[in-house]
């Protein structure tokens, strides 16, 4: 083998497949991608210090572990096809990495000359350190074949995500792979540097020091609830442009409450909570584009033109296709071209149009049912009986209330009513 450890004792096995599952738990959300599994470090780890069958076998029981525990916080349905794909890239890493380890690599050394050693009696059989073959392998060859590991396991994970973040958003790939580039890599860095002090020093160490591998780990997902923060100000900052625009035209509020509403609808039909803030984002810049036009009809392209302006920011990019379809003048049923996000937004901006007018403002029954005439052919069916399911029950959470209190108050009344009555009594006794 290329550096033999020796056999590691099953609570140490056991120990990484609990580390792995509590890391996969414990992952990033970016704002688009899938998320980024702080269990990277501990995958790096067991390939360089274990034989590759088995080295797949904790990974995936690690991986699973992790997904039965994050499924208690509302984990996405596609994990464990996440997991089966990530496999693959692991075991193509896993064998890289053992390629490049035993290449065949030949360190040759001459002793160095009596005179080298200064005065005295010379050992012809004594060698400089670092001409050590072992030392050098462990100085040179680990490095490099962990790094290229490193290096094809970040590129697959890369790929992958932004190959299935395209199609989910029936956008191009590569624009997105940049994105995921920029937000990832130095929290790839990280990480691998992590997975090479634990696969150094975890199977010499004692089993409890795994600890101290927990701090840069802490520091990479601390760093990331910055980038968090920086996504809420953005959206902050898109509703605060949406809002301006539309008290301009005399309609405060609309891109606000679109972008509430359009979020809830797309967490009612099933979306993934990054299709769903994509949508959320969608709504609050749905009318960016009418800027140019100075006349509701004069703007029958401004959906086109809103997604060139939000293309020329990077970050906006995924969001920019649902932007650029949501004025489209057809929603036809089962068309595939018009992403969800766009048929929702679509369906959402109308109905708030027609809520809150401000000369010919409907109820929400009369303005569900003049948006029923279009079904199938402007709304799509599926997103309009969903919208009004979440109207429905937003109403009923407003009557709720008002019930409860009038409740009370007929409660209060009697009990009035009771004391009154206990007085009247008293006072003829």
């Amino acid at each position: 083998p290329f550096i033999k450890w020796g056999d590691l004792d099953p609570a140490r096995i056991f120990g990484l497949i609990a580390v792995l599952a509590f890391f996969e738990t414990w992952r990033i959300q970016y704002p688009w991608g899938r998320p980024l599994r702080l269990g990277m470090a501990v995958t790096l780890c067991i390939l360089a210090i274990r034989p590759l069958p088995e080295a797949i076998w904790i990974f995936l029981l690690g991986s699973m572990l992790g997904r039965l525990l994050s499924g208690m916080q509302d984990s996405e349905k596609g994990d464990f096809f996440h997991i089966v794909q990530r496999t693959y890239v692991v075991a193509l890493a896993g064998l890289i990495f053992r390629f490049i380890a035993n290449l065949g690599w030949d360190f040759t050394w001459n002793a160095y000359p009596p005179a080298f050693y200064g005065p005295g009696p010379a050992n012809p059989t004594t060698f400089f350190t670092y001409y050590n073959p072992v030392v050098l392998q462990r100085a040179l060859v680990f490095p490099v074949a962990f790094l290229v590991m490193a290096l094809v396991l970040y590129l697959g994970e890369l790929v992958t995500s932004s190959l299935e973040t395209g199609l989910r958003l029936s956008g191009n790939w590569r624009l997105i792979l940049p994105q995921h580039m920029r937000q990832t890599f130095p929290a790839y860095l990280a990480i691998t540097g992590a997975g090479a002090l634990m696969a150094l020093y975890f199977p010499r160490i004692a089993w409890f020091s795994f600890l101290v591998f927990f701090f840069p780990l802490l520091l990479v997902r601390m760093e990331s609830n910055r980038d968090k923060e920086l996504d809420d100000r953005y959206f902050q900052t898109m509703r605060v442009i949406g809002d301006a625009f539309d008290l301009s035209r005399g309609m405060p509020g609309h891109s606000s409450r679109v972008s509430n509403l359009a979020d809830e609808v797309a967490r009612e039909m099933g979306l993934s909570k990054d299709e769903a803030r994509n949508i959320r984002y969608a709504a609050a810049l749905h009318d960016i584009g009418r800027v140019e036009y100075g006349r509701d009809e004069e703007a029958a392209g401004h959906g086109r033109r809103g997604a060139e302006v939000l293309e020329q920011v990077p970050r906006l990019r995924p969001i920019a296709a649902i932007v650029r379809h949501c004025h489209s003048s057809e929603q036809e049923e089962g068309t595939q071209a018009v992403p969800t996000g766009s048929k929702i937004i679509a369906a959402v901006s109308d109905y708030d149009l027609l809520t809150n007018h401000p000369t010919k403002k409907m109820t929400s029954q009369e303005a569900l049912e003049e948006m029923g005439m279009e079904r199938g052919h402007r709304y799509d069916s599926i997103v309009l009986r969903t919208l009004s399911q979440v109207v429905e029950a937003k109403a009923r959470a407003r009557r709720r209330p008002e019930r409860e209190i009038r409740q009370k108050a007929r409660v209060l009344e009697e009990e009035e009513l009771e004391e009154s009555l206990e007085e009247i009594f008293r006072e003829k006794e």
